[in-house]
């Protein structure tokens, strides 16, 4: 399952608010993997350049969820549950860092946090 941004203005955010001048990226061609197994995430930090596509893989025996911090209409990104062996992936276009986690099994602190930071292409 893709998740795709649903307008350019708005396709994904930083922590906190973006501004419509803050740098857009589109798409790149370029994919990164990030396995939810078992109660955490691997690698639970990850570092990308904007237009990447972030890959979550479930590799766990258990349903997993990806819910981000940020609940503000510029991170456009649906609470996904995910089964063994699915896959769900995203389309980060503006540099910031955006937290998530599993509600499943825990929370931003403990059990299953990730943070992807998203850096602008080189």
């Amino acid at each position: 399952m893709i998740i795709a941004p649903i307008a350019l203005a708005a396709s994904i955010g930083v922590v906190g608010i973006v501004e419509e001048d803050e740098p857009f990226f589109p798409a790149n061609g370029e994919e990164s993997l990030v396995q939810a197994v078992d109660n955490s995430f691997a690698p639970e930090d990850v570092t990308i350049e904007a237009g990447t596509t972030l890959v979550w893989l479930n590799r766990g025996r258990n349903d997993h969820n990806i819910i981000p911090e940020d609940r503000d209409p510029t991170w456009l990104f649906e609470d996904v549950d995910f089964t063994p062996g699915d896959e769900v992936s995203f389309v980060f276009q503006r540099p910031g860092t955006y937290r998530y986690y599993c509600s499943i099994h825990g929370n931003l602190t403990f059990g299953m946090p990730g943070v992807v930071v998203v850096t602008e292409p080189t």
